[in-house]
């Protein structure tokens, strides 16, 4: 399952390196709330991760379903919800692949 920072770093990526701020403004959300993101301190609601799907051109499902899986505190829900981003992520290791940023097997 993907997390909210590689979603991030893939946004950060397609935008050509962007700064948090210039990721903010993309994303239409505050500075703040990258910064929330890349410490691990929250995770996307939902209205920010179809907008991150968008930015990377994947399936909103990918990003909402591993948003939902990692916010959630319930383990079976987290567990259901984790199944269910696994099924999204192939075209999310697609658009990895392209830009040159895929992880080796043994980090992912």
């Amino acid at each position: 399952m993907k997390t909210t920072l590689e979603f991030l770093e893939a946004v950060r990526a397609k935008l050509g390196g962007a700064s948090d701020y210039a990721i903010a403004k993309e994303l239409d959300i505050s500075r703040s709330a990258v910064s929330k993101y890349r410490n691990g301190l929250g995770g996307f609601d939902d209205e920010t991760a179809v907008k991150v799907a968008r930015v990377l051109d994947i399936d909103p499902a990918a990003v909402v379903t591993a948003a939902h899986a990692e916010r959630t505190k319930n383990p079976e829900l987290r567990r259901i919800w984790a199944s269910l981003a696994d099924r999204f992520a192939v075209n999310f290791e697609a658009l990895l692949n392209s830009m040159g940023q895929r992880r080796s097997p043994a980090l992912a």
